[in-house]
């Protein structure tokens, strides 16, 4: 539940092609893929482009509808893309005015990895891996950790467990952060449930450290019940 979580945080242009058929194996232009875009879509996209932080909140927002009544799913690969676009403002995209960074929003980020994670699917999977690792925001991090745990592992299992453990060992010795720990704990839980409790044992370790850490009690207790259930698979 979201829920859960937030008790720890205090054009491309059009172009005109020919009538030229193309052959069914060929892969489609980004272009393709504007000119096949639902009307909605081609307005989400119009706002995330504009450099305001205000019109990226309001294609979130339409992007959250979109995804509330079903109509962006882990298919819809234009909705997916807008959420990478939207999930690196201010560090994979950068737009300066004389020198200084004006794109910087990592509410913004935030929210486009939660989406991620309603949204799922492969390639939502590997842009919250690439955000998990390289945002420099903790509530950022916290968000797509939590999401990947949503998603699920899929056949990148290992590599998550090694990305979410390695976190927690660098983020434990730099500046414990009770609300990233929460999520990370949250997420080798949920990982845990969806593969029957085979995960690696540095998902055993972690959990006895964020027991035994520097973090708010709810969140020690989270790890203990977490390291606990899985004795019980």
């Amino acid at each position: 539940m979201r829920t859960k979580l937030s008790l720890f945080l205090l054009f491309v242009p059009i172009l005109l092609c020919s009538q030229t058929s193309l052959p069914k194996n060929t892969q489609k232009t980004v272009e393709d893929v504007y000119l096949q875009s639902t009307v909605e879509v081609q307005v989400v996209r119009s706002l995330a482009n504009e450099i305001g932080r205000n019109e990226k909140v309001k294609a979130l927002d339409y992007i959250a509808k979109m995804v509330e009544t079903g109509k962006a799913t882990d298919k819809s690969i234009d909705v997916v893309a807008l959420l990478e676009q939207l999930g690196g403002e201010g560090t994979t995209t950068e737009v300066r005015q004389n020198g200084r960074l004006i794109n910087d929003y990592p509410d913004v980020r935030r929210q486009a990895a939660e989406l991620l994670g309603q949204v799922g699917g492969d390639k939502a999977r590997e842009v919250l891996l690439a955000m998990a690792l390289g945002d420099p925001e903790p509530m950022v991090v916290s968000e797509a950790v939590y999401s990947l745990g949503l998603i699920g592992g899929g056949d990148q299992g290992a590599r998550i467990e090694t990305v979410i453990t390695s976190l927690i060992k660098t983020q434990d010795a730099i500046r414990p952060d009770s609300n990233f720990a929460f999520a990370a704990v949250s997420c080798l839980e949920m990982l845990g449930k969806k593969n029957n409790g085979k995960v690696s044992s540095e998902v055993f370790a972690s959990l006895i450290r964020i027991q035994n850490g520097n973090y708010i009690t709810p969140v020690r207790k989270k790890a203990e019940a977490v390291l606990s259930a899985f004795t019980k698979y």
